[in-house]
């Protein structure tokens, strides 16, 4: 099968060949064939008429240029010889010196020098001898002569070594011959009976035909199963990433809940319900206790106040429940009321109390001692016995502040005080005036 498709390209490609051949001498007959190179041809020829060019001309002027290139050659050698020359002559005279100076100390030498006694020793050794050059020469070239044949005899010597070598390796050849004179003999046998089978195989263009149709039809649909392959590999290696994905996505989502409950933990705990809470519960005994204590410097033992954290919701006993809170409960004498019914004077007491209390408990936690009081206005809801109990409550927590300064415009107020400093409006501006 190979060989008949290779036989039907090469018939294919003779075809085209010979198409080729026969277009290509219909255009030469016509004259079609490389019409531009012609019209280039007709150009260069029209121009060189116009310059009268001859070949002998040309290749005598070519001679003589290159006979003026090596005259050109020389003459620059020859100027390169002067330079030489002239740099010799400023040098001869220094060399003949040393020429003369050498001479003398090659006559000492062979005066006195112990080579010369060496050769005088030497030659009379050669003359005791009785030694001929002209005999020496011709024994060497004797020698030469034979030196011929000294190396046609090892050559020989190597011939003789190697030749049962040769001897067994053309038997070997002359047996690969006939081996492959037989194996040739099988084979023009085989050409024969392939070319009569030929000749009796009825014609299978029909048949291959067939086949090429059903090895095209194949490869389509190798061609779809390995584009379903790759889809599918496509699909798994999404798959493969999905799953990878899903893990560290479950990974982020551990972190995450594990990160929100701490986080929750932490509002919690920074919440209204937590650690503020919890500094509040432990903060307001001691801000109560305070600020009774004050109160009831204020008011001659006649105002309370607590302070409530948590209250019940409104609703029957078994759905209510408790909030956090923060409520002040005032009491007097006639029982606890609400803040709104007191008087401005009880108000200002209450709040002067609370205000100061929780100063002096803030500057007890920053372990730090409350130096300074200042009171700013706020006395003119406060009646006479009001003021003086004002007054005596001042004097009576002086003790604990190193300076208390208030700011008022009662003129019965500021005298309960005995170092005072006065600012006064004139028509020059404020002034300040301090009595102590």
């Amino acid at each position: 099968q190979a060989q008949l498709d290779n036989i039907g390209k090469d018939e294919t490609l003779l075809q085209e060949l010979v198409k080729e051949v026969e277009q290509v001498e219909r255009s030469l007959q016509t004259g079609d064939f490389a019409v531009n190179l012609y019209t280039e041809i007709s150009i260069l020829e029209e121009k060189i008429k116009q310059l009268n060019y001859d070949d002998r001309s040309h290749s005598l002027a070519r001679q003589e240029e290159k006979k003026l290139r090596w005259a050109e050659i020389k003459y620059g050698q020859i100027k390169d010889a002067e330079t030489k020359l002239g740099k010799i002559r400023v040098h001869l005279p220094e060399i003949e010196e040393q020429i003369v100076s050498l001479k003398q100390e090659l006559e000492q030498q062979k005066q006195t020098s112990h080579v010369q006694q060496q050769i005088i020793v030497i030659e009379k050794e050669i003359a005791e001898i009785g030694y001929d050059l002209e005999e020496h020469n011709c024994v060497r070239s004797e020698l030469r002569k034979t030196q011929f044949w000294l190396t046609r005899i090892e050559k020989l010597c190597q011939a003789q070594k190697q030749y049962p070598h040769l001897l067994k390796r053309i038997n070997e050849l002359k047996e690969v011959i006939e081996n492959q004179q037989q194996d040739l003999a099988g084979i023009k046998s085989q050409i024969f009976t392939f070319n009569q089978q030929l000749e009796q195989t009825p014609d299978a263009e029909e048949k291959i035909l067939f086949l090429d149709k059903k090895i095209q039809d194949r490869r389509r649909q190798l061609d779809e199963q390995l584009g379903s392959l790759g889809k599918v590999q496509q699909q798994l290696q999404h798959l493969e990433k999905l799953k990878v994905q899903t893990s560290q996505q479950l990974e982020q989502l551990k972190t995450a809940k594990r990160q929100y409950r701490i986080y929750q933990e932490l509002s919690l705990a920074f919440g209204k319900k937590g650690i503020q809470a919890l500094m509040i519960e432990n903060i307001l005994p001691q801000l109560e206790a305070e600020t009774n204590q004050i109160l009831a410097r204020l008011s001659a033992n006649q105002l309370h106040i607590q302070f409530v954290t948590q209250k019940a919701t409104k609703g029957s006993k078994k759905n209510s429940k408790w909030i956090d809170t923060l409520d002040i409960l005032i009491a007097d004498t006639q029982g606890t009321r609400p803040y709104e019914t007191y008087s401005g004077g009880e108000a200002f007491r209450v709040n002067f109390a609370i205000r100061l209390a929780l100063s002096k408990l803030l500057a007890q936690r920053s372990g730090t001692a409350l130096q300074l009081l200042i009171i700013d206005e706020g006395f003119g809801t406060q009646d006479a016995e009001g003021c003086d109990r004002l007054i005596a409550a001042i004097n009576a927590i002086s003790s604990d502040f190193s300076c208390i300064l208030t700011v008022t415009h009662i003129p019965h107020f500021k005298e309960a005080f005995q170092a005072r400093i006065e600012v006064s409006k004139t028509p020059q501006g404020s002034q300040i005036m301090l009595s102590v």
